[in-house]
């Protein structure tokens, strides 16, 4: 595939990239398409062999690809001088290099090599690092390629774009323009920008570094054309080198994940390259998940993408939201893991979502007042006893054997009082919101006849886990809606953001 015409969603309105002669500010190096290659395969023996092949790299799919030639396989045991050799034979290594017929170069990672005839093998990994070549007319040579062939290769750096990333940010390139229609006094034949060359941020914390900016491009050497155009980008750059894998579930993905809980929309990974520890110069990334698809910022897709969190008015460390983020994640938080499993499936039913949420914020509840909970059923289990031991010389032994096995050792919870918390627990209270969608009132006027809004959501989200019933979607959407509000109020305030960050969630909803 040359030229990406892969149209991104953002909201109700995308991103379409622009044809090659705009070329986007952060473009890149490499399309999507199938490339030659010469492969340095494993013999098996300690040593290797240059054999000819293919590359085939897509948009938001894992590499594949294939070599072909005198492939070494292995040879089943000989008898009678007969010679046999079975198929499949699979070859599995940590790194797969190679050389591009471009001059280029490859490291396939997770690199799986089936062969299935004599001349003839599959291959398929779980990422491909591609990079410009820079030996002598561009080649790296076989040796240089190889000596990367054992092992899979350190990130020292991640460069990467996710849409939305200009609206977390708050701030734009330009501060300012100047032309002939602004002031009758301005000249007639003048115009002129003027940069905000601190529109961005870089923190550093933990032994890693993040910077956020622009990526700008200028058209200025034209007698027909003066155009500036800039692409946000972040980087990380890692105090010690790391696998790709962890790039990108410890860096990439939270940070992702933080622009989509912002923004209140799923946002795309369009573009991933990497700097690797002992060769430099960026290799960019294909496999699962990255659209290759870059783009440059516009004053309609800000409008339309409005971000709870600006970094920079707000005053925040987006490291610090990304490294809370990592740390949840670590210890299995309740809110991060339930919700951040669910940012990216946007084709999800309403009424999975509405489970997932209503978990999401029980779990949340359970998570923050377990010392509390502790507490209580140490007092539980003392009173348990006590009652116990006062009955024991007054009731026959079946009765104490049942009243033994009935009373409960935990005192008693109830997902009403973790909504009434959660929901009372921001500093919007949207409780009156629910109250009037209507799927609370439907639940409201059937038996069991809850009295409170939190007690119709808790029939409702039996009804659904038990399958007692279900509800149309639409009365499900809304109030899915309003409890992902909720939701991203509260994963906002335990990653440090203050109230009136918060509080943006609700009054932009309504806006």
């Amino acid at each position: 595939m040359r030229g990406c015409t892969e149209r991104l969603r953002r909201g109700t309105k995308g991103r379409t990239c622009a044809l090659p002669e705009q070329q986007l500010p952060l473009h890149l190096s490499y399309e999507p398409d199938d490339y030659l290659c010469t492969w340095i395969i494993p013999d098996g023996k300690g040593g290797s062999a240059e054999l000819p092949g293919h590359l085939e790299v897509a948009p938001q799919r894992a590499p594949r690809g294939s070599v072909y030639g005198s492939i070494p396989l292995e040879r089943d045991a000989s008898q009678e001088g007969v010679v046999s050799i079975s198929f499949p034979q699979v070859v599995e290594v940590p790194a797969l290099t190679g050389t591009l017929a471009n001059g280029g170069s490859v490291v396939l990672l997770g690199a799986r090599i089936t062969y299935w005839s004599m001349g003839q093998g599959n291959l398929s990994g779980s990422a491909a690092l591609l990079g410009k070549g820079r030996e002598s007319f561009g080649r790296p040579s076989s040796k240089a390629v190889s000596d990367h062939a054992s092992s899979e290769p350190l990130i020292s750096s991640v460069k990467f774009q996710v849409t939305g990333l200009d609206s977390i940010l708050g701030t734009a390139p330009i501060k300012s323009v100047q032309t002939p229609g602004m002031h009758p006094d301005n000249p007639k034949g003048l115009w002129s920008a003027n940069l905000d060359l601190e529109a961005g941020g870089e923190w550093a914390e933990e032994g890693v570094a993040l910077s956020v900016g622009y990526d700008g491009r200028m058209r200025a050497m034209d007698a027909y054309e003066f155009r500036l155009a800039f692409s946000p980008v972040a980087t990380f750059t890692m105090g010690q080198s790391v696998p790709l894998r962890t790039v990108m579930d410890d860096f990439v993905e939270p940070l992702r994940r933080i622009v989509s809980i912002a923004t209140g929309k799923s946002q795309a990974l369009t573009y991933v390259a990497v700097e690797l520890e002992d060769r430099p110069g960026l290799h960019q990334v294909f496999g699962t998940g990255i659209t290759q698809c870059p783009f440059a910022s516009s004053s309609e897709e800000i409008r339309s993408g409005n971000s709870a969190v600006r970094i920079a008015a707000d005053g925040l460390s987006l490291l610090d939201l990304v490294l809370k983020w990592r740390q949840y994640a670590s210890v299995h938080h309740p809110l991060v893991e339930t919700y951040g499993s669910m940012l990216h499936a946007g084709d999800q039913h309403p009424r999975s979502r509405f489970l997932l949420l209503i978990q999401a914020l029980e779990g949340l509840h359970g998570h923050e007042t377990q010392e509390e909970y502790s507490k209580r059923k140490a007092d539980h289990l003392s009173r348990r006893e006590s009652v116990i031991a006062g009955l024991e010389d007054q009731v026959d032994r079946d009765t104490m054997k049942f009243l033994k096995k009935s009373l409960s050792k935990s005192p008693p919870a109830s997902l009403d009082s973790a909504l009434n918390a959660m929901v009372s627990g921001l500093p919007v209270d949207t409780m009156d919101r629910l109250a009037k969608t209507s799927l609370v009132t439907e639940a409201m006027s059937e038996p069991p006849v809850p009295t409170t809004t939190a007690s119709a959501l808790r029939v409702v989200r039996n009804n659904l886990a038990h399958g007692n019933r279900g509800y149309e979607a639409h009365k499900l959407d809304k109030a899915v809606g309003i409890l992902e509000l909720i939701v991203r109020g509260h994963s906002l305030r335990i990653l440090g953001c203050p109230d009136h960050v918060v509080e943006r969630v609700f009054n932009e909803a309504q806006a």
